[in-house]
């Protein structure tokens, strides 16, 4: 019985970071919380719970943005033979992209110890899930200037370190890019958004790394 509600319990968990995970609320502080009222004990991000519930936001990510995913590989590729406006834009946009992995890459590599050691609280994820919803409410009402292809390496560096931030529990990832671009007079939210959500593409390869299975 005992090994039944247990088994209950990570379904509900699992269930809780999938409804989480699409808004920018930050799904590990959530789910932290609710780890904290079920009495489950999880050991950090590095943990076999964490790799298959990212693995399961993978999914809905590669379907969601299935189309767009296709173009800009197709286009990335295309660059090298075919340089015209919209192949330079998604090469680009993908050479961004990789930039803006490498601080939260850097330091999770460096730190993700000492953050699941001394920062996976409730007090904590308390602090940082108001921090989060002061952030995107200042951005509210903000109102790009720029258009979409006018995104900049200056741009892709300011939304990484947005991203290394967004490490500490209760910070959202997808929030923190958002507020980050936003800031940086994006005119689109959607690609706030789809920007957000192919980082956590990277974030699970490195949980993969982390867990050695690559």
């Amino acid at each position: 019985m005992e090994q039944l509600w247990l088994t209950i319990k990570f379904l509900l968990l699992g269930l809780f970071q999938g409804l989480t995970e699409p808004i920018p609320i930050s799904s590990s502080g959530h789910l932290l919380i609710a780890q904290y009222f079920l009495d489950v004990e999880i050991e950090g991000s590095n943990s076999t719970f964490a790799l298959l519930v990212n693995s399961a936001s993978l999914i809905a990510v590669l379907i969601i943005y299935r189309k767009d995913i296709k173009r800009l590989i197709i286009n990335g590729l295309r660059y090298f033979k075919v340089k015209n406006e919209e192949t330079k834009r998604d090469f680009m946009f993908v050479v961004y992209l990789v930039v803006a992995t490498i601080p939260a890459g850097l330091v999770g590599v460096l730190f993700q110890d000492q953050i699941d050691e001394n920062l996976s609280t409730i007090v904590t994820v308390g602090v940082t899930l108001i921090v989060t919803g002061v952030g995107l409410w200042l951005i509210r009402n903000m109102r790009g200037q720029r258009k979409d292809g006018n995104m900049t390496m200056k741009d892709a560096i300011i939304i990484g370190c947005a991203q290394a931030v967004a490490l500490i529990p209760g910070i959202s990832r997808s929030g923190a890019t958002i507020v980050a671009a936003m800031a940086r007079a994006s005119t689109r939210r959607l690609l706030c958004a789809f920007l957000s959500f192919c980082l956590s593409l990277s974030a699970w390869a490195g949980l993969c790394l982390a867990l050695q299975i690559f």
